[in-house]
């Protein structure tokens, strides 16, 4: 790639040209093709020149460019070396024992070109030079076991003033840096990864946190209350995930004081305490956040108290896009205030509730309009009968089991899921799941005596896939007429996966007929 930067216009034009002077006519006439194809190779190069003047198209352009053709580019000439060397040292990794790493004399000379540096395992000249337009910087701990602590222990105000996204792994950190954080004019963002926050050092930590539009906390260790004067409304983004050696109290405190906040996701590591307890000791008022779009909430949670949450986001009309809630009891409360944010759902995962009202799934696609991924299990044939028509017809994934328990009223449910699913004209991805544990009887079955003809307007689906979950306790009665139907009648369809029949042989047949249509089949499909 790098031999089509090699050229400029001098090197294109033809011998003698170097002047300006015209070209002769004596030997080739003003319209020879000789004459025409230099002229049109001499705009174009003009052209590639004024464009590469773009900061836009540089950008474009060095993104398809490897360090190593990087290199050979700005050898080309001086104008290139000014173009694409700040490009060579914006973003800088430094390994310990890593040869290709640059060396402190390499470094010096460009260090106002970076503006991201990750250092692993290796502190050298971090605290010397001065990187005046540092904006990330990331520091990893990868001593072996026994070797001695590696404290960071630096006046980052000094060392990179406008620095203004911070992470940290495995790493002590002294009261110093702590300190120089909280007077970081610029600092937005704070990751950390296996840190102990010392008891001495809790307040400037929260005095950081303060500043903070994202904060990512994954195994952090951390000892004390938040001041009570201490608030966090600039707060965005938020992520504690398995803080086992934080006070829970603590956590909710910090959920609860950051009335801003567009994302949450918290991910307690409580499976060592699998009894559902109570976490919220005061009321959360209605629209508490009311710019809270992503709900991620990961630990066994009463029904209530997530009711709550849910209450406390939005503006009194909704503004939940995301919601994934894993363990949690999804009771009548939860159900009735999800509905709150109907309007505003776009990604739903409810698979893995301890509990759910059955209800829930089908108010959600008689309600959510924008909804575009649906991931929930267990869904009865009969609550749909008794529910109107389908709204969400923008989804894209539909990740669910649909049960059909009354053998007197199969065929009529059977044909009825069927009619529904057919107006989901957008679906991509159709995946059919049950719960490993669940005794499963009474399931859709895609077959074209059950209703699976009236699919064929999902022209749109790429993906299907059948989960026997894992004591095969459902095992799907696909044949070879709904195989070549599928085949036939989804044109974009790339990937049949899962468990097709229970019959092995006829199974393998199934698989050998899929790969004849051109169709890739897949023994496990994770989605």
């Amino acid at each position: 790639m790098v031999e089509h930067f090699s050229f400029s216009s001098s090197s294109l034009a033809p011998p003698h040209s170097h002047q300006s002077a015209p070209l002769s006519t004596s030997s080739h006439s003003a319209h020879s093709p000789l004459t025409v194809a230099v002229l049109q190779v001499q705009k174009q190069a003009m052209l590639w020149e004024k464009a590469m003047e773009i900061p836009e198209i540089v950008v474009q352009v060095v993104s398809y460019l490897r360090r190593k053709d990087l290199t050979q580019c700005v050898r080309v000439s001086k104008s290139w070396q000014d173009m694409f060397l700040p490009h060579i040292w914006r973003v800088i990794y430094l390994f310990q024992g890593d040869r290709c790493s640059p060396s402190p004399e390499d470094l010096y000379p460009h260090r106002h070109l970076i503006h991201s540096l990750s250092f692993s395992g290796a502190l050298f000249e971090l605290d010397t030079f001065i990187y005046p337009n540092l904006r990330s910087l990331k520091f990893i701990d990868i001593r072996d076991c026994g070797d001695p602590v590696v404290t960071l222990s630096v006046d980052l105000t000094e060392m990179c003033p406008l620095l203004a996204h911070l992470e940290l792994v495995k790493s002590n950190i002294s009261s110093t840096t702590w300190t120089a954080l909280s007077a970081l004019p610029h600092l937005k963002s704070l990751e950390l990864s296996g840190i102990q926050v010392q008891a001495i050092d809790t307040p400037w930590f929260w005095k950081v946190c303060e500043k903070l539009e994202k904060l990512r906390m994954f195994e952090v260790s951390l000892q004390g209350p938040i001041p009570e004067d201490s608030v966090f409304n600039r707060l965005r983004q938020l992520n504690m995930s398995c803080n086992y050696r934080m006070d829970e109290e603590v956590q909710i405190d910090l959920i609860y004081r950051s009335a801003m906040l567009e994302s949450l996701t918290w991910n307690l590591d409580d499976y060592r305490r699998p009894e559902t307890r109570t976490f919220i000791r005061y009321p959360i008022q209605s629209n508490h956040w009311p710019n809270l779009h992503e709900l991620h909430i990961y630990l066994i949670i009463w029904d209530t108290e997530l009711a709550s949450f849910l209450r406390g986001a939005g503006n009194g009309q909704g503004s939940i896009v995301r919601f994934e809630p894993r363990r949690c009891e999804l009771g009548t409360q939860a159900s009735r205030n999800l509905s709150i944010h109907f309007n505003t759902l776009v990604m739903v995962d409810i698979s893995d509730c301890n509990t759910s009202t059955r209800s829930t799934v089908p108010d959600i696609l008689c309600g959510c309009p924008n909804l575009k991924e649906l991931r929930a299990v267990n869904v009865f044939a009969k609550d749909i009968a008794e529910r109107g028509p389908w709204v969400c017809h923008q989804l894209r994934a539909l990740i669910i089991c649909f049960r059909v328990e009354e053998p007197d009223q199969h065929p009529q449910l059977q044909q009825l899921v069927f009619q529904r699913l057919s107006t989901l004209i957008q679906l991509k991805l159709l995946r059919m799941c049950v719960n490993y544990d669940d005794e499963v009887e009474g399931v859709l079955e895609f077959r074209l005596d059950c209703g699976l003809g009236q699919l064929a307007s999902l022209q749109e689906l790429s993906t299907v896939s059948f989960s026997r979950g894992s004591f095969r306790n459902y095992e799907p009665q696909l044949g070879m007429e709904e195989v070549v139907w599928m085949a036939g009648n989804w044109r974009k369809l790339k990937t049949i996966g899962g468990c097709l029949n229970r019959d092995v042989q006829l199974e393998s047949q199934l698989i050998a007929t899929i790969g004849s249509l051109g169709i890739r089949y897949a023994s496990e499909l994770y989605v």
